[in-house]
């Protein structure tokens, strides 16, 4: 990044005709003397120059700013910015708004940044909607400079306790976006940074796991499933899910190139897992059967539990929620991932490592830098214990039996 002095230093002739200053804003030097702020922008495969406004009218912290707006499109180039490298504007003297951001700008800002890191659509949405439910009715209109400690309080105080989990996650979400806007010079303290129990007083906690199924019903539900009238689809992925302890999202994004048939691997790629990393499933003789009987249902060439008209293309997340809640109403398909790794407990016989690689859990830091190993020809015994126990050591039906 440049400084005043290093804009103020740099001469035509001497310095490229062009001085970068990060994320596509440059100093255009001219022969005259002048010294034009631009952002470089690119648009159908070629390069578009936009002109910001001459140094020293206009402030490398306000072309920064007006920069990051404009990458946003939160300021229209067509009124607040001329689109050719050729032309320099009478530089407009900045608004107050244009000094410093506005919060809920400066948030979009953020958010787009954020969102590219997120997958889960439910997350993506909660992400924003805190900030425009309960932060932008008070703090959205306001410059992002001008916000001190008393405004962050005001918002949070009244919903610290009553909607407590929501707010720790907003306010953290809060603090992310004043993190940014000190790296990008609008604000040098952080307000959102601060004791929130000094703030708010203490809050005393009570955790609520995912409501799971006894271990000892793991069998009594395989006998019902095979009965239960649903969609053969849904059957096959919830037998799935009980067989491997995977994650809901993990089973419905499945794909046909997942399954490694000669080896019996089905592995989940890195988009799809909550840590995004790739994980392996050794695929017991249980298992190998309910991949096959999906075979036989096949409709789409890419995923195995296709739906066309979802906008995922695939079977809804709540499905199997809802069809394990007919044999139990207090358990979900989560759950089942309790279940399963209670009963890998309770045997006495499982290496800590072995059950919770199962899972995909993550792994502590140091744990992570020297286990490189999946554990994959160590864990295919234990799941084919578990798929025997489960199913009273008996084969799924077979669909090809039934042509």
């Amino acid at each position: 990044m440049l400084t005043v002095k290093q804009i103020e230093a740099a001469q035509y002739g001497s310095s490229p005709d062009r001085i970068s200053d990060g994320n596509g804003l440059y100093v255009r030097l001219s022969k005259g003397g002048a010294k034009t702020f631009q952002l470089r922008m690119p648009e159908n495969g070629k390069t578009k120059w936009i002109t910001l406004g001459r140094h020293p009218e206009l402030s490398l912290r306000e072309a920064r700013m007006k920069s990051m707006l404009t990458r946003a499109d939160i300021l229209d180039p067509r009124h607040d910015a001329i689109g050719t490298e050729n032309v320099i504007t009478t530089p407009v003297p900045p608004e107050k708004s244009a000094q410093a951001p506005l919060f809920r700008d400066f948030a979009k800002i953020w958010y787009d940044r954020k969102v590219e890191g997120l997958s889960n659509g439910k997350h993506k949405q909660q992400n924003w909607n805190t900030l425009v439910t309960y932060v932008f009715p008070q703090l959205g209109a306001m410059p992002i400079d001008e916000i001190k400690l008393r405004h962050i309080i005001a918002v949070f105080d009244p919903i610290w306790r009553e909607k407590h989990e929501t707010a720790k996650r907003t306010l953290g979400r809060v603090k992310e976006v004043f993190e940014l806007a000190k790296l990008r010079e609008f604000v040098e303290v952080n307000p959102a940074d601060f004791d929130r129990k000094i703030a708010f007083g203490r809050v005393i906690k009570r955790t609520r796991h995912q409501p799971s199924l006894a271990w000892a019903q793991a069998p009594e539900l395989w006998q019902w499933m095979l009965e239960h009238d649903v969609a053969e689809d849904v059957r096959q992925m919830m037998m799935i899910m009980v067989l491997t302890g995977k994650r809901t999202k993990e089973v419905r994004m499945m794909q046909w190139a997942d399954i490694d048939w000669d080896n019996l691997i089905w592995s989940s790629q890195a988009e799809h897992m909550k840590m995004r990393r790739e994980h392996r499933v050794p695929v017991c003789k249980q298992l190998e059967i309910i991949f096959d009987n999906l075979t036989l249902l096949k409709c789409h060439p890419q995923n195995v539990l296709a739906r066309s008209k979802n906008k995922e293309g695939v079977i809804d997340e709540n499905r199997a929620r809802l069809e394990f809640q007919k044999f139990d109403p207090n358990i979900t398909g989560h759950g089942m991932r309790s279940t399963f790794r209670t009963w890998l407990r309770k045997q006495k016989c499982y290496p800590k490592d072995l059950m919770e690689t199962a899972l995909s859990h993550e792994k502590d830091e140091l744990v992570e830098a020297y286990m490189r190993d999946d554990l994959l020809d160590e864990r295919r015994p234990m799941m084919q214990d578990w798929a025997d126990y489960v199913t009273g050591g008996e084969m799924p039906p077979r669909l090809r039996d039934r042509l």
